[in-house]
Parts: C-alpha cells; structure tokens; sequence
C-alpha cells in the first residue's frame, strides 16, 4: 500500500537521512571534529610520499602506498584504484556517481519513492541491492553523469536537485570516491510513464519503485530473498527513521 507523507514529516526525514549520512557514510564528526587544531592537527598532519604499481588488469590497479603517519614515521599501504581514475577525476575529482531519485507525481506530491537496483555481483557472490550508479565518463560533470546512468539503468530520466562533495567508499581497501546526486523524477512526463532501460550487453539489472517511508521493510524484504544491500542503503533508512521520529 502507498504511504502518505506530510511535508512537515518529509522536511525532518529529509534532516535526519542528513544527518546519519554526513556522521557515517563520509565518516565526518557530527561535532567536536577541528583539523586544525588539538588532538586533530597531528591526524591531518599525515601524507602520502609515493604510490608503486604492484599489478594491473584492465580495470584495476593494486598499488603500495608509502606514507608518513601522524608521528613522522614513514609505513606502507596496499589499495586497490581504478586504472580510469585519472580521466573521470580529471573534471570531476571523483570516480563515480551514486544516484538518489525522488520520485513524485502531481497527482500524490507526498507520496514520494525512490529506485533500487538489483544485480549480480561477482566479488560478493550474489545479489545486491543498490542505488543506480556508475563512472564518470571522460569530460563529464558528476550531474551529466548522473542523469545519463540513471537513464541507462532504470530508463527514467529527471533534473539534479542537489550534488555532494566526494565520498570515500572502503577507504581501508580502495581509494574510489563518489559524489551522491539527488535526482528528481517527474512521473507525469511522458518520458517516464514507460521507461526503458539502455543496458551494456554484460548488465543485467533489474529495477524497483520502493516508497521511501518504507524503505527500511523493504531492504528487509530483500534480504530475507537472498539479496545484500549496500552499506548506504541501510544508513539511508536508518536515516529516514530517525526523521520519524523527530517530528
């Protein structure tokens, strides 16, 4: 059943997904956090020396990182990076794209939803849960981008609401980053009352409407099919139910 949503209440989902988003998707400090001063000039005072390929195939590279730690000493890091990282950083500064859709409708404005993709991942083994995404092409601006994957993906198309700075992935593994652009989906334009995916011939994805109130039933729903969300999905939700209960 689809789920009402006032605009009071979707202000404060709005502020609490805000919040969880900024404190542990981008790993930053809600408060207390100044990198210029106390406990916290020596952590920023930490660099990197040099960078050593190890291997490469088409699309990866393992690289050893050599780097000087906040007590001068020099260690090393393995990561892995992606061999298009110098073109889609290039203009962009980040490797991709993560796309937030807010879909709504004239008809029901407060009903609003969003998209979630379905596909099979290789290095996990199974099916995962996403937001549509993808890589910056060469010469892209992270809203180009944006509006072109979610068109390929999910076959809708909309206009950028909003566009985040970058936003480390797995830093401990990968230097990859992202920029999340939110997205906004007019159901009432003919464009979008069929869409139709664009896929390469090695994608195979599959894309549902979920309402945004019940996200988090949702991805429950998934998961107990097999499926395995990603980490910022849940931290969406997470989000989102703490604007519940803010109002």
């Amino acid at each position: 059943p689809e789920v009402l949503v006032p605009m009071n209440m979707y202000r404060n989902l709005r502020r609490g997904t805000a919040v969880v988003l900024a404190a542990a998707t981008t790993g930053l400090c809600v408060a207390g956090c100044d990198g210029s001063s106390g406990k916290n000039a020596a952590l920023f005072s930490s660099r990197i020396l040099a960078r050593e390929d190890v291997a490469s195939t088409r699309w990866l590279k393992l690289q050893t990182i050599k780097y000087v730690d906040q007590t001068g000493k020099q260690r090393l890091w393995d990561v892995c990076t992606r061999t298009t990282r110098a073109a889609s950083a290039s203009a962009s500064g980040v490797d991709a794209v993560v796309i937030l859709a807010r879909l709504s409708s004239r008809a029901a404005p407060q009903q609003v939803e969003t998209l979630l993709v379905q596909q099979f991942r290789p290095p996990v083994g199974c099916v995962t849960v996403e937001l549509p995404a993808g890589l910056i092409d060469k010469g892209e601006s992270p809203e180009q981008a944006a509006l072109r994957e979610l068109k390929e993906e999910t076959g809708y198309v909309g206009t950028v609401a909003d566009c985040s700075g970058a936003i480390c992935m797995s830093p401990g593994l990968t230097d990859e980053s992202v920029k999340l652009v939110i997205v906004d989906v007019d159901l009432d334009l003919p464009a979008n009352v069929a869409p139709a995916q664009a896929l390469e011939e090695t994608e195979f994805i599959t894309v549902q409407r979920v309402p945004l109130r019940s996200l988090a039933a949702e991805l429950r729903k998934m998961e107990a099919a097999g499926a395995m969300p990603i980490e910022g999905l849940h931290l969406l939700a997470a989000g989102l139910q703490m604007g519940q209960a803010m109002q």
